[in-house]
């Protein structure tokens, strides 16, 4: 009896050591599993990391694409300033090469009527030739072309070409004595100054 109850308790041992071992082997099979399934501190601290580093990467691409847009309308606005300025400068002084070539053509005429005036000739023909100066001067004028150099005038060198001086008792000193060519300013701009005598 003693030996039967002995081997059952023997029995009884063993089967509890194997039901702590299948036991102890599932809490380690648990926690590998769990090892496995979720990362550990350090997995997900570099995975941070690496997540900030692209973040940080992004934020500098992304402001370099502003940058270069930044620049790339600051060219364009000026671009188009330019063009403007170009645009107005053309259509304002389209005519100035025309009035350059036109302003022989008014001399020739001008010396014609004083040839005119100083033989007194007081016919059709001499009449004819002043009104069609005269109508002529007028018509560049509206255009914007103006005469400029006369005796009296204060001497300009932006305006005004000294050729000689002289003395003079009826003048003052830097005033124009005499006009030998007519200068012309057209719009602000002088496309011929005038060929003078200063008083000194």
């Amino acid at each position: 009896m003693r030996m039967v109850d002995k081997n059952k308790e023997n029995m009884e041992k063993e089967d509890l050591e194997e039901v702590e071992d299948q036991e102890q082997q599932k809490e380690e099979d648990t926690e590998e599993t769990k090892q496995k399934e979720s990362p550990s501190q350090e997995d997900n601290k570099d995975e941070d990391q690496e997540q900030e580093s692209k973040g940080g990467q992004d934020s500098d691409e992304l402001q370099q694409y502003k940058d270069r847009l930044m620049r790339l309308q600051a060219d364009f606005d000026n671009f188009k300033k330019r063009t403007q300025k170009e645009k107005d400068g053309i259509h304002k002084y389209a005519l100035e090469d025309f009035f350059i070539k036109m302003l022989p053509v008014i001399d020739n005429m001008e010396r014609a009527v004083q040839v005119l005036d100083d033989s007194e000739i007081e016919d059709e023909y001499a009449s004819g030739v002043k009104m069609v100066l005269t109508q002529l001067k007028d018509l560049l004028e509206k255009e914007g072309l103006e005469e400029i150099g006369k005796e009296g005038d204060n001497f300009d060198p932006n305006c005004h070409h000294g050729v000689s001086v002289e003395q003079s008792i009826d003048h003052e000193e830097d005033q124009i004595i005499e006009v030998f060519q007519k200068g012309y300013r057209y719009k602000e701009k002088v496309i011929r100054p005038a060929m003078v005598k200063i008083c000194k």
